[in-house]
């Protein structure tokens, strides 16, 4: 029984430091140094708050299906649905692309992987919420919510 135990652990340990690898090889690429052009960062919850506090024009984008947008989203919001490789700009007025902007979806993924699509779209200024929506609610983070329960 211990030896099960045993290899248990070190697979999940070496299932951890694997995605830590490959997750840093990926945050470099889609987040490299600043550029002249352009700004793309990953941030924490920490970071977030500052920039709310500093950045009033600062605009949030929600690239989550209908139902976990409805459920719980920062307040103003976008829904702009991502999902394989395409963003469904639900009402693209009311996103500036000159503005700075606030990517997240519930815990990271997808967001992450839509980051290429808001450069391509011509965004300037890109943070996305690291670990998503539920690192900003574990961390006691306040949201808007469509079906009444935030």
């Amino acid at each position: 029984m211990k030896r099960k135990l045993l290899i248990g652990a070190l697979i999940f340990a070496a299932i951890s430091v694997g995605w830590h690898i490959f997750e840093g090889n990926w945050d470099r690429s889609l987040f490299p140094a600043e550029s002249s052009e352009l700004k793309s960062e990953n941030i924490g919850v920490t970071k977030l708050r500052q920039l709310m506090e500093e950045m009033p024009d600062l605009q949030f984008v929600d690239v989550r299906p209908r139902g976990s947008y409805e459920s719980a989203h920062f307040t103003g919001a976008v829904h702009t649905p991502y999902r394989d490789g395409e963003l469904t700009m639900t009402d693209p007025e009311s996103l500036d692309p000159t503005r700075p902007v606030v990517v997240y979806c519930d815990g990271g993924y997808r967001s992450r992987t839509s980051i290429p699509a808001f450069k391509a779209a011509g965004f300037q200024e890109i943070y996305h919420l690291h670990r998503g929506i539920l690192s900003w609610r574990l961390r006691g983070g306040e949201c808007d919510s469509l079906a009444g329960n935030p």
